[in-house]
């Protein structure tokens, strides 16, 4: 038979009982479409992370010492470690309240050095992240993010660069505005000159620090430089275990501890996914073995006018890949829109988590190929069993 004739033949044994084909076909769709479905929910989540880190950050690694610290000692680890272009300083201080009139507000307030800016890649929609020499002075100057202006003036677009700002009761001149939406860490975020913060702000001894290292290192260097980074460091604030002294890792350690915390959840729920896909695979079967009960006198007629028993496999086969890859369809668009949907969701439910889904095109291809693989697999015995009927018992029966 010619594939036009089969393709005819297949359409009309399926449209014959479509609600019978459409319930079949309910466990591919489910399993496919939660596969679709986490695979961009997980590959939109993955996607933000890795955009929110970029420029320098990529060489970046970031020091929490977890006792007292001083300039001096960061000074000496810039002198023992030349593989560092530069070490940055900052502080977060606690409980600094930021006013403006009746309005007020609690932000993460961070005082850092003025390449703090540089080091971590911060980008402004406004003005400019304050200067060394500002930072040397002490002035009171302050950038802040796009919440804590919604915060303060009812707006993160307002335009406030030079207008006056107080924390904790000293006057603060706006010099920028910090990019990022609801999702961003710096969205609540206030930064001003370390020096400041020492000065004015009872910042503590708890200095953190992020080293820029030089070139364009590999992950593999990144690795070796954040160990050696917590061995030296653990040293110069006189420590006897990394682990208990201070926390370091680098960027490319953070994404690498992220891509396998993905990673696991899509094993996991792909575990889920192939569960449904084998109770649609069973479903398909027992549906085309009902199909060869039912059309036994069609399959004898057929071989007694001539078709071999590689035409009546064909037929099956391609009845039960018609169906899989049907379900396969459906399963796609309704994985996507379920992930679309659920970010959507998600973002009016807290917008500092919005993200957009990832479609992965090899997700699709994968989720095609498996449909059309589970056809064949499960619809292959029922082919075969149609096949073997033996064509005068086949016209007896009744």
């Amino acid at each position: 038979m010619k594939l036009k004739d089969l393709l005819y033949e297949a359409y009309h044994a399926l449209s014959v009982n479509r609600m019978r084909s459409v319930l079949t076909i309910l466990g591919i769709v489910i399993g496919i479409a939660s596969v679709i479905t986490m695979n961009a929910l997980i590959g939109g989540v993955g996607k933000s992370l890795t955009a929110s880190i970029g420029g320098n950050q990529m060489r970046v690694v970031t020091m929490y010492p977890f006792v007292e610290s001083k300039r001096s000692d960061f000074e000496a680890l810039q002198q023992q470690m030349p593989e560092y272009e530069r070490i940055v300083l900052s502080q977060t201080v606690a409980g600094g309240e930021l006013s403006y009139k009746s309005k007020a507000f609690t932000p993460t307030v961070t005082g850092a050095e003025s390449a703090y800016s540089d080091a971590m890649s911060l980008k402004l929609s406004a003005g400019k992240f304050f200067t060394s020499a500002e930072e040397e002075r002490g002035d009171r100057v302050i950038v802040v993010g796009r919440g804590t202006l919604k915060n303060l003036f009812g707006d993160e677009d307002a335009k406030v660069l030079g207008r006056e700002v107080f924390l904790n009761g000293d006057s603060y001149v706006i010099c920028g505005i910090l990019e990022g939406n609801a999702s961003s860490s710096n969205y609540n975020a206030a930064y001003v000159p370390l020096k400041t913060a020492e000065t004015r702000l009872g910042a503590s001894g708890l200095y953190q620090a992020v080293g820029v290292a030089k070139g364009e290192p590999s992950k593999e260097e990144m690795s070796e430089l954040s160990k050696k980074t917590g061995k030296v460091l653990t040293k110069i604030l006189g420590g006897n275990k990394p682990e208990e002294t201070v926390s370091v890792y680098s960027m490319s350690d953070l994404l690498d501890t992220m891509s396998a915390v993905l990673g696991g959840f899509n094993l996991l729920l792909g575990g889920v996914a192939a569960i449904s896909l084998l109770v649609g695979g069973i479903g398909i079967m027992n549906m085309m073995l009902t199909n060869v009960s039912e059309r036994i006198r069609e399959i004898g007629l057929r071989k007694a006018l001539g078709a071999h028993a590689r035409d009546i496999v064909r037929q099956f086969l391609l009845e039960a890949v018609a169906l899989t890859v049907i379900g396969g369809v459906v399963g796609i668009v309704c994985g996507y829109a379920g992930s679309y949907g659920l970010t959507v969701l998600i973002g009016a439910l807290n917008p500092a988590l919005a993200f957009s889904p990832a479609i992965d095109p090899v997700a699709v291809m994968v989720a095609v190929g498996v449909s059309v693989l589970i056809g064949v697999v499960f619809g292959y015995y029922p082919a075969s069993r149609a096949a073997r009927l033996d064509p005068i018992e086949a016209l007896r029966y009744q």
